[in-house]
C-alpha cells in the first residue's frame, strides 16, 4: 500500500476530527420527529404508571385478609380510564380491568381465569393467592424525573411512543442537515434525456440521495456539471455561499455537506479537487479501500466536501462507509459512527491481493444448521453495478490477507 493511502480508520478519524456538529435546534412535532436528532436530554415529567394498576383482567382482593376458600362478595367493577368510588371492603373483591387503577384496600391481583363462582353467586379463588401479584406499581416503567431520552438520539417510533406517553407533543431537536449532491462528468447524460453516442447515463445521484435520504436530511440536488475548472467553481462557490444565489433555481443553496461523484481521480479532466483545494482545502483523498480508492475529504468555508469516485460502485461503497459516518457526527448522534458489522463463515475459497481492504458483494444465508455462511460474487468489478442489487451484504477482507479458504470466518456489513 502507497504510503500517501489512508486506512479506513484514519480516513474515519480524519472526517470525524475534520467535522462538526451543526448545533442548531428547534422545536418540531413529535409526528415529524421520525429519525430526528434530540438536541437536549428528555426528562420525564410524569411517573409511568401514574398509579398502581392491574397487569391482568380480573379481581382485586386483599391477600392479607383473605382465607383460602373462603367466598367473597364482588363490591364493583373497575375499567380502564375510571376508579372505584370506595375502597374495598372487608370480605369483598372488585372485578378488575387491564390497566385499571388498583382500589384502597386491595394489594392483589387474581387472574380472572384462575376464578369462579359458589352457588350463590359469591367470588371463589381456585389459587393461593401471593401478595402483589399481578400488579403493576407506579414508576415501575418510568420514574419523574428520569432522563429517558439522551441528547443525540435519533429517533425511532419506539422513542415517539414513550415521549407520547409523558403527554409530550413536541420534542427539541437538531435541525436538519442540507446535503447537496452533484455528479461531474461531460460523458454524463441525464435520464430522461437524449444523450449522445459518447455519453452514459448518470446514476450516482439517485442513489446517493436514496441513501442520504434514509438518514433525514435535506438534499439538494446540483445536477450535471460538466468537466472544466470555471463550471466547478461556480458550483462549489454556490454550494458554500451562506446566501442563496438569486440566478439560480435552487432556493438556500448553502449546504452542510457537498457530495459530489466523479472527477477525484488522476485523470486529464479530473478538476474536482483540485478546484476544492484552490477555494479551501483538502484533508485527504485516497484511501486503501476497494473499490473506492479515490476518496477526496475537504472543506470550503463551513461546508464540508466529499468527493466520490464515479464509478457506480465505488460510489455507493464509500458513501456507505464515510459520508454516512460523516452526516451522522454532524447530526449530533451519540450512537457511534461505524456500520454494523457480523462474522460469517466462507463458503469458496477466495485469492485475491493484499494491499486494500476489499468489500466485495455477497449472499448472506444460514445454513441448514442455522450458521450464518457467505457467498462472494465471482465478478467483483467496480463497474458491475447489478453485483451490488444482487447482494445483500459487504463481505470484507482486511488488506493484510490475500488468500482465504471455506470454512473461515470472515466480517460481513449486511445492507440495510
Amino acid at each position: 500500500m502507497s504510503s500517501s493511502w489512508l486506512s479506513l480508520e484514519e480516513a474515519l478519524s480524519k472526517a470525524l476530527a475534520a467535522t462538526h456538529v451543526v448545533s442548531d435546534i428547534e422545536t418540531i412535532s413529535l409526528f415529524s420527529a421520525h429519525r430526528r436528532v434530540v438536541a437536549q436530554d428528555v426528562v420525564a415529567t410524569i411517573d409511568v404508571p401514574p398509579w398502581d394498576n392491574s397487569a391482568m383482567d380480573g379481581f382485586a382482593i386483599n391477600a392479607n385478609s383473605y382465607t383460602q376458600g373462603q367466598a367473597l362478595t364482588v363490591q364493583g367493577i373497575i375499567t380502564a380510564g375510571e376508579k372505584a368510588s370506595t375502597p374495598l371492603s372487608a370480605g369483598h373483591a372488585y372485578k378488575i380491568m387491564t390497566g385499571a387503577p388498583i382500589p384502597d384496600g386491595a394489594n392483589t391481583v387474581i387472574m380472572i381465569e384462575n376464578c369462579g363462582n359458589d352457588a350463590n353467586g359469591n367470588l371463589i379463588i381456585n389459587e393461593a393467592p401471593t401478595l402483589g401479584q399481578n400488579i403493576r406499581p407506579q414508576a415501575n416503567d418510568i420514574a419523574k424525573g428520569q432522563v429517558l431520552i439522551k441528547e443525540g438520539t435519533q429517533l425511532r417510533a419506539e422513542h415517539l411512543m414513550l415521549l407520547s406517553s409523558q403527554g409530550l407533543n413536541e420534542v427539541v431537536v437538531y435541525r436538519k442537515l442540507r446535503v447537496g449532491i452533484v455528479a461531474t462528468g461531460n460523458e454524463l447524460a441525464a435520464p430522461g434525456e437524449s444523450r449522445s453516442d459518447t455519453q452514459i447515463y448518470e446514476s450516482n445521484r439517485v442513489g446517493i440521495s436514496a441513501i442520504l435520504s434514509d438518514q433525514n436530511v435535506e438534499v439538494i440536488d446540483f445536477g450535471i456539471v460538466e468537466d472544466d475548472k470555471a463550471s466547478l467553481t461556480r458550483l462549489f462557490h454556490q454550494a458554500a455561499s451562506t446566501t442563496a444565489d438569486p440566478t439560480s433555481n435552487v432556493t438556500g443553496n448553502h449546504v452542510d455537506i457537498m457530495v459530489s461523484s466523479g472527477g477525484v481521480s488522476v485523470g486529464d479532466a479530473d478538476y474536482v479537487k483540485d478546484v476544492i483545494e484552490a477555494m479551501g482545502h483538502i484533508e485527504f483523498w485516497k484511501i486503501a479501500v476497494k473499490p473506492g480508492k479515490p476518496f477526496a475529504l475537504g472543506r470550503l468555508n463551513n461546508t464540508v466536501f466529499c468527493g466520490l469516485p464515479g464509478n457506480p460502485v465505488s460510489s455507493f461503497v464509500t458513501a456507505k462507509l464515510l459520508v454516512l459516518p460523516i452526516i451522522s457526527k454532524m447530526q449530533g448522534r451519540q450512537d457511534g459512527h461505524t456500520a454494523l458489522t457480523v462474522t460469517a463463515t466462507l463458503t469458496k475459497d477466495i485469492k485475491g491481493r493484499a494491499g486494500r481492504r476489499d468489500y466485495q458483494r455477497a449472499t448472506m444465508s444460514y445454513d441448514d444448521n442455522g450458521n450464518l455462511v457467505v457467498t462472494p460474487f465471482k465478478t467483483q468489478s467496480s463497474g458491475v453495478m447489478t453485483s451490488i442489487t444482487s447482494a445483500n451484504c459487504f463481505m470484507i477482507i482486511h488488506e493484510d490477507i490475500s488468500t482465504l479458504a471455506i470454512g473461515d470466518t470472515v466480517p460481513v456489513m449486511p445492507f440495510t
